[in-house]
C-alpha cells in the first residue's frame, strides 16, 4: 500500500503507517526514561532493581570493635524504606565523661584496635562499612553516636538505599 494519496492537484504525502508508529515508539520511550528518572531521584530505582527493600534479618551487623562499650540491641528497617535502624544500647563500661576516657586509656593495654575504639567513642562518631554477600565493598558512613553519653540506647538510621546486595554492615572506627 503506497505512503501517498492521489488528489486532484497531485500527489501529498500522509503521515503512515511507519511514521505513526514511530512517533508512538518514541513517545513511549520518552514516558519510560522519565519515569525511571523519577523513580531514581526518589531513591526507588535501585529497590526495585534489587527485588525490592532489603530483609534487615538478612543484613548482618558487625560491632565486634566496640563490644565493650556498645551492643547492637535491635534492627529493623525504617519508615521510608530506605534506613535500616540499629538500636544501639551503651554497656557499663562505655565512658561518660573526660575522666571516664582518661581513666580508659591509661588501662587500654590490649593495643591499637582497643585504642582505636576509644577514641572512636570519645569523638562520638563512628563508620559504618558497607558489604554485599561475597564481601565486595559497597561504601560507608559516618554515624554519630555521641547521643550514648546522655542515654542508655541510641536509635542509628544507616542509609541503605541503592546498595545492591548489602548484606552486611561493619561498624568500626
Amino acid at each position: 500500500m503506497p505512503d501517498t494519496q492521489e488528489t486532484s492537484g497531485g500527489s501529498s504525502p500522509l503521515p503512515g503507517r511507519r511514521a505513526s508508529r514511530l512517533a508512538i515508539g518514541l513517545a513511549l520511550a520518552a514516558l519510560a526514561v522519565a519515569l525511571c528518572a523519577l523513580l531514581h531521584s526518589m531513591g526507588l530505582l535501585p529497590d526495585l532493581a534489587a527485588g525490592g527493600p532489603a530483609d534487615p534479618e538478612k543484613i548482618e551487623v558487625d560491632a565486634r570493635a566496640f563490644r565493650a562499650y556498645l551492643t547492637v540491641e535491635k534492627k529493623r528497617l525504617g519508615q521510608d524504606g530506605h534506613t535500616l535502624v540499629l538500636t544501639l544500647k551503651r554497656t557499663k563500661a562505655f565512658p561518660l565523661d573526660d575522666d571516664d576516657f582518661d581513666t580508659l586509656a591509661e588501662k587500654t593495654t590490649k593495643g591499637a584496635a582497643a585504642l582505636l575504639a576509644l577514641e572512636a567513642v570519645a569523638r562520638g562518631y563512628v563508620r559504618c562499612e558497607y558489604f554485599d554477600a561475597k564481601r565486595a565493598f559497597l561504601g560507608f558512613t559516618l554515624e554519630r553516636i555521641r547521643g550514648l553519653a546522655q542515654h542508655e540506647t541510641l536509635e542509628l538510621a544507616l542509609p541503605i538505599a541503592g546498595r545492591r546486595g548489602l548484606s552486611r554492615v561493619v561498624i568500626t572506627y
